[in-house]
């Protein structure tokens, strides 16, 4: 009856001892090198092993690092456009910091902004210019931002012409939502198809739009 790899595996497993009481005998084993394909021992081998794993985990930690540096900075942009929004008072006011944050802090210089309802049908400012009740319909029911390529229709048209949205790869639809209601949408278009790509990670977009929804609705219900 042949010992299979298994059994021998299984064996070693359950008997750990072995490998103290056979350190020479481990020592000894040679195997051939990962790369180069010369011969080294096994306890060599290890050290290899450990060595890439090392790699690995130094890798992986400098891709959270990374992705932490990078939170903080959204964090702070953020924080300082809210506290930009707290000390305006108009509704011109507001809708410029946000253009101008979108542009310059977060590097989406497409960005387009519609509010409806009783508030802002008696605001005389291009962002309260009437929309369809299917938007309006639309954007109520959107229960987080809508990301992904460039639809033909109304909101690409707020961009420009047919032949001016063109330009715009992708986009991220956000709506503007304060106490249960839905104030309005906020549209960012980007040339770059993988801006805004369908599915991805949407909180602090939808927290930017938050933030928006709160201080427009001061001049909203004034």
């Amino acid at each position: 009856m042949s010992v299979t790899r298994e059994a021998v595996l299984d064996y070693l497993k359950a008997h750990p001892e072995i490998f103290e009481e056979q350190a020479e005998f481990f020592h000894q084993v040679e195997i051939s090198h990962p790369y180069s394909g010369r011969t080294i021992s096994l306890a060599e081998r290890q050290m290899i092993n450990l060595r890439e794993k090392n790699r690995l985990l130094e890798h992986r930690l400098g891709e959270l690092l990374g992705v932490g540096e990078t939170n903080d900075a959204l964090g702070a942009r953020m924080h300082q456009l809210t506290i930009a929004l707290v000390g305006a008072n108009r509704l011109d006011q507001m809708v410029s910091l946000v253009l101008k944050s979108l542009a310059e802090d977060f590097g989406v210089p497409q960005a387009r902004l519609r509010l409806w309802g009783e508030g802002a049908a008696n605001l005389s400012h291009e962002v309260c210019t009437p929309v369809s009740a299917e938007l309006i319909k639309e954007a109520s029911g959107m229960n987080h931002p809508v990301t992904g390529s460039v639809r033909t229709g109304e909101v690409a048209a707020w961009f420009g012409s047919e032949g001016d949205h063109q330009s715009i790869a992708s986009m991220a639809m956000v709506p503007l939502r304060f106490d249960g209601q839905t104030l309005g949408l906020l549209a960012m278009g980007s040339d770059d198809g993988e801006r805004f790509v369908a599915g991805m990670g949407t909180l602090y977009i939808e927290r930017l739009g938050d933030v928006i929804a709160a201080s427009l609705s001061r001049v909203l219900r004034a």
